[in-house]
């Protein structure tokens, strides 16, 4: 890890086009968001979402669409898909709960394109009961869209679209719900991704019983391949940070490449990469210990292609 290069442009650049969100699953900020000061609902303007991928397709990047928020919420998710699917990125993915996959919000993903796509659906739970608990959405709506989306996959036999679901391990899962979270899927989908819990900072309850943290601690990752671009276009290294502690540039100033080269991130990654967290936002946190060099979301989006 002592020779880990760092390249000249993000492996995956995070876009956060809102913070709204149409469920309050119970490990995410969103459940409660007076943990979040001054929110306010944000939605990101479609000329600073073209920069941004224009950018990003121009280095053959990824741009994934993760929450803060749901991303199909966005009242222009269909003209940031077709940017995204026009802009040149080698991989478009997303983070999705799945409910609003359907009709025209589905249809858009098909569109002709070279880049690949990859759809991500949370879901956190195999039983009904448990989805209720954990995420509180329409479980029967959800898996008709999946199953819509799986089968316009296979009949229009598409090669760029992948589908993978995933589950983060916590307890409130019920006995073995999680190892037959993944006996159900993995023949269903292209990759089941499993998450360990973290508490994003403080922002949601601590469960020892399923967060296991090393006393050896390393490098985390996500600095040395990822950014993360809010809602109104401030750029942070971080993208557990909900709070936007880590700001380190403006897209409507500054170029994502430019903030990657920058002093700040090189400063911040030679300090990781002699173990020195003295960061104040790095200082206290747990986040890295589920993330390991080679082992990360980079890899498992490579991995299916």
């Amino acid at each position: 890890m002592n020779d880990y290069k760092v390249k000249n442009f993000p492996d995956i650049t995070h876009v956060e086009t809102t913070n709204v969100c149409n469920l309050k699953c119970i490990h995410c900020p969103q459940s409660d968001l007076s943990s979040i000061p001054n929110y306010e609902p944000i939605y990101m303007e479609l000329d600073i979402f073209k920069r941004i991928a224009m950018e990003i397709g121009k280095h053959n990047g990824i741009l994934r669409l993760t929450p803060d928020g749901e991303p199909l919420i966005h009242r222009d998710w269909i003209k940031q898909v077709e940017l995204a699917l026009s802009s040149g990125v080698d991989i478009f993915c997303f983070n999705t709960n799945g409910i609003l996959l359907s009709d025209e919000n589905m249809e858009i993903l098909f569109k002709t394109t070279e880049t690949k796509v990859v759809i991500e659906i949370s879901i956190d739970a195999l039983y009904p009961d448990t989805y209720k608990k954990i995420r509180g959405g329409d479980y029967s709506k959800l898996m008709k869209n999946i199953f819509t989306l799986l089968n316009e996959k296979n009949k229009r036999s598409v090669n760029n679209i992948k589908v993978m679901v995933s589950c983060v391990i916590q307890p409130e899962l019920e006995n073995q719900e999680y190892q037959q979270f993944v006996k159900f899927w993995e023949p269903l989908v292209d990759k089941v991704i499993t998450r360990h819990y973290v508490d994003t900072k403080g922002l949601t309850p601590q469960k020892p019983e399923v967060q296991f943290i090393p006393k050896k601690r390393w490098p985390c990752p996500v600095v040395f391949t990822r950014l993360v671009i809010g809602m109104d276009g401030k750029i942070r290294f971080c993208p557990d940070d909900w709070l936007k502690k880590s700001v380190v540039g403006d897209i409507n100033k500054d170029t994502i490449e430019e903030i990657w080269k920058s002093k700040y991130m090189n400063n911040l990654r030679a300090s990781h990469m002699n173990e020195i967290f003295d960061n104040a936002l790095c200082n206290s946190c747990t986040d890295w210990s589920v993330i390991r060099f080679g082992n990360d979301y980079v890899k498992a989006l490579k991995d299916l292609f």
